[in-house]
């Protein structure tokens, strides 16, 4: 056997224990009936939980790249080897990311938002339109707010009947989304003033953030912002005035990956490039927020982005 068949039979080991050892750390929380504990049986084992139990793994990869690199710098191992144990650790740290993220997609189609998924409105007045060129969901705001005033304890509110004073409207759902994402809506807008704002939170009060935000009338056009208990914080800016209001459907997306970058996108084309890596650890859901203007919504969708 040559040394490559070697350093090919010895990596298939190791990812096979390797493997066993992630089936011990990442699997299921049930037991299959055939293995299941007596009635009367005393657990070896507690219950684990999925937070505890991705902080070890996590800690688990942190060193075993430390040290690859401590034999890296000592040159205690064969180089071939050890790319091949660096790439394994990335493709599983892909398989990972990908296995655990849970995409989300609405396009209000069943007519409702109350059920599968379900969305709970906060503040305004949301329904869903299904006649016409317009359609999906959709909010009416005469009067807009503070964008930036807008901040956590929105969820906590209760919903109150849209008047002529009200100066916005939110809507949000719970998911489990990832930490590194591709969020996106497609709506058409209808006038030419106030706001839209799409953003992944964390916290049940949606105390943090990541949003991105649409300013009709505006000469910034959008912003990608973070928001935390001490504020919102632009991380990015389009200067420069932007007419959606030409009754066609656009895409309005936000991305960020695992180094942090940040882009805004509509249809297609970047309008924001930023970076952010304060925020850490999935998102519990998604919030949108009318702050002046008629908006209707035919989508919204969050997936992993590597």
């Amino acid at each position: 056997m040559d040394n490559s068949s070697r350093r090919a039979a010895l990596l298939r080991n190791t990812l096979a224990i390797g493997a066993i050892g992630a089936g011990l750390i990442l699997g299921s929380g049930s037991l299959p009936a055939s293995i299941a504990l007596a009635d009367n049986a005393v657990p070896t084992y507690q219950p684990w939980t999925g937070t505890t139990q991705g902080k070890a793994t996590q800690k688990l990869l942190t060193d075993l790249k430390a040290k690859i690199a401590q034999a890296e710098k000592d040159q205690a191992g064969s180089p071939d080897f050890l790319d091949d144990l660096k790439k394994s650790i990335a493709e599983f740290e892909a398989v990972t990311m990908v296995s655990q993220a849970q995409p989300f997609f609405d396009n209000f189609s069943d007519g409702e938002f109350a059920t599968n998924p379900a969305w709970k409105v906060t503040a305004g007045q949301w329904q869903v339109d299904k006649s016409g060129s317009n359609r999906g969901l959709v909010s009416k705001i005469r009067q807009g707010g503070n964008l930036n005033s807008l901040l956590g304890n929105i969820l906590n509110q209760q919903a109150q009947p849209q008047s002529a004073s009200a100066q916005y409207a939110a809507i949000y759902t719970k998911a489990k989304l990832p930490a590194y994402f591709t969020a996106s809506t497609k709506f058409t807008s209808k006038d030419r003033y106030g706001g839209l704002q799409l953003a992944l939170y964390q916290g049940a009060s949606a105390q943090n953030q990541y949003r991105v935000a649409y300013q009709p009338g505006n000469n910034q056009a959008f912003l990608l912002q973070k928001v935390t208990a001490s504020g919102a914080t632009t991380l990015g800016a389009y200067n420069g005035a932007v007419n959606l209001e030409d009754g066609n459907a656009h895409e309005l997306v936000m991305t960020r990956n695992s180094a942090g970058k940040m882009t805004v996108l509509l249809d297609g084309q970047t309008a924001i490039s930023a970076a952010d890596t304060s925020l850490t650890g999935d998102f519990d859901g998604i919030l949108v927020t009318n702050v002046g203007g008629s908006y209707w919504l035919r989508e919204v969708a969050v997936k992993p982005l590597q």
